[in-house]
């Protein structure tokens, strides 16, 4: 009798255990999730802990790279409207853009009718010395055909760039060639130019228009000076609509070249 009065407290402990595991679960899920939100909002580097408690606690999966590319300019938009956030693959073309040179096979293109069509060859460049032609289209590159709709620009330019010295072989098709014509050229540096236009808007004002603040831009002024010099200018335009800045350093060592007393 005895024996079978034991068993009727059974369910009554276990009732008991399942509500004390209940009410412990709750008080560790509530001291963790409260140690995680303080670290939130008394850490110094609030981003960082925010970032690892999605990598660790969000329901589903999140691509952290594309997320933090995504948060990175609505932060520095919070700045002011000249702070950006600039990829790594766009900064290195903008760096090139200061350096004032690049090395490639220095041509100018557009992609139409899903070919590439060469616009213009720089004087002096690879591409000239080896041959290439204004109007010439590129149908292949390294011996692998490129045309089509996938072709981008971009991939066109990093097929294109590379460390100078290195070869890249182009298939070119030619207008009055009947046959495929192949050209393999040793990329070399190409110049870019940040002045644009030098020449007299009046027979005493000259006028020079400079796109960017580049490491080549302070000794093309110096040139374009020289320049409108033997023209006998007596003012002058330096016209900066459109130019996208670069160093600082040059556009200081422009200004001070101009007379103290000058307005600008």
């Amino acid at each position: 009798m005895k024996h079978k009065n034991s068993f009727r407290y059974v369910p009554f402990l276990l009732a008991i255990c399942l509500v004390g595991g209940i009410l412990i679960g709750n008080f560790y899920t509530l001291q963790y999730s409260g140690n995680r939100l303080n670290i939130i909002n008394t850490g110094t580097n609030k981003i960082n802990d925010l970032l690892r408690i999605i990598d660790d606690q969000y329901v589903d999966t999140v691509n952290m790279p594309d997320l933090i590319e995504k948060a990175m300019p609505r932060i520095l938009s919070e700045l002011d409207p000249h702070s950006v956030y600039i990829k790594a693959k766009d900064a290195e073309a903008a760096a090139n853009d200061l350096k004032g040179s690049f090395s490639g096979i220095g041509v100018s293109f557009t992609i139409h009718e899903d070919t590439i069509h060469i616009i213009s060859v720089i004087k002096g460049g690879p591409s000239e010395r080896t041959g290439l032609l204004a109007g010439d289209r590129i149908v292949s590159i390294n011996d692998t055909v490129y045309v089509g709709d996938t072709i981008t620009s971009e991939k066109c330019m990093k097929r294109l760039k590379g460390e100078k010295g290195t070869t890249v072989k182009l298939g070119i098709k030619r207008m009055g060639e009947k046959d495929l014509l192949d050209y393999t050229i040793v990329r070399g540096d190409i110049p870019l130019h940040s002045v644009e236009a030098t020449y007299m808007l009046t027979p005493e004002i000259g006028y020079v228009k400079i796109k960017s603040f580049s490491e080549t831009t302070y000794p093309e002024l110096l040139v374009s000076l020289a320049k409108l010099g033997q023209e006998n200018f007596k003012g002058l335009v330096i016209d900066l609509r459109g130019n996208i800045g670069g160093i600082m350093q040059t556009a200081i060592q422009m200004a001070n070249i101009l007379p103290s007393n000058s307005i600008i």
